[in-house]
C-alpha cells in the first residue's frame, strides 16, 4: 500500500497548510486556510498492498479507485473508505463489483464499507467510482482508505485529491538562477464558467519577492482553455524560503467596462535548493590568487592568515613551514581563517591550498585545486620600557647601592629607584657599564688618627637628591658610613680606620641614577703603628734629596708613602732574603710630612714618618 501522511507547514500569512496532490503523473503543491480534518492516527500498510486512483475528471472531482492486494502480507475480509475532511461527501457512487461482496454504508456519503466472506480477492481490483462534494477552500480532500480483518482495522492508507474549482497550474517548471533568485514558467487552466480578460498578480502582505507586477493574457480566456507560456522572475532573497505563495485573481468585462473579479487562486510553491558552490573554474581561480592577509600579534604569539574571498563551498588547507629549520605544521577549516604559533624574527612560508565543492562535498572541478604561497617574517617591537605614570619622586627608596641595569640601558642605584624615580618597568642585576663618574672631586681637607674630613665639587652642574659616603679597606668591600642631603658637599668621618683606607662619594641624582667620584687614599698611624728600630729604620730625617730605608726583615715586603692628605706619593719593592738599605728619591716631594708604610707576605706591617726639608 502507498501511505501518503498529512503534513502542515507554517506560512507567512496563515494559518496555512501544505498537501501533496496526486492528479495523473503530475505533483501539484496548493496553499489553503487550513481546515482541520478528523483526528485518525492508524498503523500504515507495509509495501505490496497499495490503493491508487486513476483520473476520470479530476477538475469535476470525481476519481475511480483500485487496489492491489496480495495476501502474504496478511489476510485481510474488509475494505473501507472514509472522508476526513468536514463537510466532503461521496456523490455519484458506483460500484461493479462481482458476487460475493457485501456494502455497507456505515456513514452516508462519507464512510463506506466493502466486505468478502472468503477474503478480499487478491490483485488488481475495481473498487468503485465517485465524485466529491466539498467546501472550495482550495484544500484538497483527505480520504482514509482501511484494511479490517473482520471488524479489527489491519493498516490504514490516506489519499489526498486535487479538485480546482478557479484556474489549475499545468506545465510548471522552477529553475534556480545563476545570479540568485528563480524563474518560474507555468500555464494555467480557466475551470470557470466566464471569459477572463484581465489576470492579477499579488503577494501577502509585506512581501516583495516576485519581480513582475502584472500578467498580461494574449486576448479574452474561454472557460475550459489553457494559455501557457506564463514567466515569473523570484528575486534572490527568496532563496532563504521554503515556500513562496502568491494570488492570481481573474476578472471579466462587463459591458459597461467594469471589471468583475471572478475568483482568486493561491499558488504555493516548494522552493528547491539551489547550488550556486562551483562557479565558472576562472572566478575560482581568481578568488584563490586574490590570496590571504596574515597578522602577528606579539602578545600573545599567535599568526592569523584569512582568506579574503573564501566562501561557505571552499575549504582552505594551510601549511606553514619554518624556513630556518625546515619544519611545518598544517591543518585546514571550513571558515576563512587559521592561526598558528610562531616565533619572532624567524621567516616563514604560508601556503593556503583551496578545494571548492559542491552541496554534496565532493570537488567542483574533479581533482583540482589551487595553492598560493607566500614568505613572512615578524620582528615583533620589544615590551614597553618605560611608564611615565610610575614616576614618584617622593616615593621613598631605601639608600642602598645595589646597581641595577634599566631597560632604557642607564644605571640606578637599586630596582626601587629605577621604577619609582624613573618609570623603568624592567631591569637586570649589574650596572649597565662604567657608571658616570669624575664630575665629582674628592679630597681629604684634613686627617688625623680620629677623623677624617672629606671635602668635594661636583663639575657636572647635576641637582642631586643625596650624596653616599663609602669607605673600603683593604681587601674589603665599600661600605656605606654616612649620607648627607644634595646640598652638602663635606662630611667627618669621626671613626676613620688605622692604617690604608679609601673614600668615594656616590652621587643620587633626582631619577635614582649614580654619579661616581674619584678615590681617594689616606693613611692613618697611631701610636701602636709606629715604626721601632727592631723592625726597620730611616735616614736622614729629615730628607733634603735622598732618604735609605732598612728593613730587618728576611722576606720581600711592599712599601708606600704618603702625604698628609692621606693620597699616595709613590710604592717600592724590596727583594726578598736582603736587608740592605733602599734608596728613596725625595727630592721632587714638596716639604713637608710624609708617612711610608712597609708590609711583609706575612701581614706584619711596619710604619714610620719622614720629614722632607729643601
Amino acid at each position: 500500500m502507498n501511505t501518503q501522511t498529512l503534513q502542515l507547514r507554517k506560512l507567512p500569512g496563515g494559518p496555512y497548510g501544505m498537501l501533496p496532490l496526486v492528479v495523473g503523473l503530475v505533483c501539484v503543491f496548493q496553499k489553503w486556510v487550513v481546515v482541520y480534518t478528523e483526528a485518525y492516527f492508524l498503523t500504515p500498510c507495509e509495501a505490496g498492498t497499495r490503493v491508487y486512483l486513476s483520473e476520470a475528471d479530476s477538475l469535476a472531482c470525481c476519481y475511480s479507485l483500485a487496489y492491489d492486494y496480495d495476501p502474504a502480507g496478511g489476510v485481510a475480509t474488509a475494505i473501507e473508505v472514509r472522508l476526513l475532511t468536514s463537510g466532503a461527501t461521496f456523490s455519484a457512487v458506483q460500484f461493479p463489483l462481482s458476487s460475493g461482496w457485501s456494502y455497507q454504508a456505515l456513514e452516508p456519503g462519507r464512510r463506506l464499507r466493502w466486505q468478502h466472506p472468503g477474503g478480499l480477492p487478491a490483485g488488481n481490483q475495481a473498487l468503485f467510482d465517485f465524485c466529491v462534494d466539498a467546501p472550495q477552500t482550495g484544500l484538497p480532500v483527505e480520504m482514509a482508505v482501511n484494511w479490517l480483518v473482520g471488524a479489527e482495522t489491519l493498516c490504514s492508507d490516506t489519499l489526498r485529491l486535487a479538485c480546482h474549482q478557479c484556474l489549475a497550474p499545468r506545465d510548471e517548471s522552477l529553475n534556480c538562477l545563476d545570479d540568485g533568485g528563480y524563474s518560474y514558467s507555468f500555464g494555467l487552466i480557466n475551470l470557470t464558467e466566464y471569459t477572463i480578460h484581465r489576470l492579477r498578480l499579488r503577494e501577502p502582505a509585506g512581501q516583495d519577492l516576485i519581480v513582475e507586477e502584472f500578467i498580461n493574457l494574449p486576448g479574452p480566456w474561454a472557460p475550459g482553455t489553457s494559455i501557457g507560456n506564463f514567466s515569473l522572475t523570484f528575486r534572490p532573497e527568496a532563496e532563504g524560503l521554503d515556500i513562496l505563495c502568491f494570488d492570481l485573481t481573474g476578472s471579466r468585462l462587463l459591458a459597461d467596462s467594469s471589471a468583475l473579479d471572478c475568483c482568486t487562486f493561491t499558488r504555493c510553491l516548494e522552493l528547491p535548493f539551489c547550488d550556486r558552490c562551483c562557479t565558472p573554474f576562472d572566478e575560482y581561480e581568481a578568488d584563490v590568487n586574490a590570496g590571504f592577509t596574515v597578522e602577528a600579534d606579539c602578545e600573545t604569539g599567535l599568526l592569523t592568515a584569512v582568506y579574503e574571498r573564501w566562501g561557505d563551498c571552499d575549504r582552505a588547507f594551510w601549511n606553514l613551514r619554518n624556513l630556518n629549520t625546515g619544519t611545518g605544521i598544517g591543518g585546514f577549516v571550513d571558515n576563512n581563517s587559521i592561526s598558528f604559533s610562531f616565533l619572532d624574527e624567524t621567516t616563514y612560508q604560508l601556503c593556503m591550498r583551496v578545494e571548492r565543492r559542491d552541496a554534496g562535498g565532493l570537488n567542483c572541478y574533479g581533482s583540482t585545486t589551487l595553492t598560493v604561497c607566500d614568505t613572512v617574517f615578524f620582528d615583533c617591537p620589544d615590551p614597553p620600557c618605560m611608564d611615565s605614570s610610575l614616576i614618584d619622586w617622593a616615593f621613598e627608596c631605601p639608600p642602598e647601592l645595589d646597581l641595577v641595569c634599566g631597560c632604557d640601558d642607564m644605571t640606578y642605584i637599586n630596582g626601587c629607584a629605577a621604577m619609582n624615580w624613573s618609570g623603568v618597568l624592567s631591569w637586570t642585576n649589574g650596572p649597565c657599564g662604567e657608571p658616570p663618574a669624575d664630575s665629582i672631586i674628592l679630597e681629604i681637607t684634613d686627617f688625623d688618627s680620629d677623623r677624617a674630613i672629606l671635602g668635594w665639587t661636583s663639575l657636572g652642574g647635576l641637582d642631586y637628591r643625596f650624596f653616599l659616603i663609602q669607605r673600603r679597606l683593604p681587601g674589603g668591600g665599600w661600605v656605606t658610613i654616612g649620607q648627607v642631603d644634595g646640598s652638602t658637599f663635606t662630611f667627618t668621618d669621626d671613626d676613620p680606620a688605622g692604617g690604608l683606607s679609601e673614600y668615594r662619594i656616590v652621587g643620587v641624582i633626582w631619577p635614582g641614577k649614580p654619579v661616581f667620584s674619584n678615590v681617594v687614599e689616606i693613611f692613618l698611624t697611631s701610636s701602636r703603628q709606629e715604626g721601632t728600630p727592631e723592625t726597620g729604620r730611616i735616614w736622614p730625617n729629615p730628607a733634603r734629596a735622598e732618604a735609605f730605608l732598612q728593613l730587618h726583615w728576611t722576606g720581600s715586603a711592599e712599601i708606600a708613602a704618603f702625604d698628609i692628605q692621606g693620597r699616595l706619593i709613590g710604592r717600592w719593592q724590596s727583594a726578598a732574603g736582603h736587608q740592605e738599605p733602599i734608596a728613596i728619591t725625595v727630592s721632587q716631594w714638596p716639604d713637608g710630612l710624609y708617612f711610608l708604610q712597609a708590609r711583609n707576605p706575612m701581614g706584619e706591617n711596619w710604619t714610620t714618618r719622614l720629614l722632607v726639608a729643601h
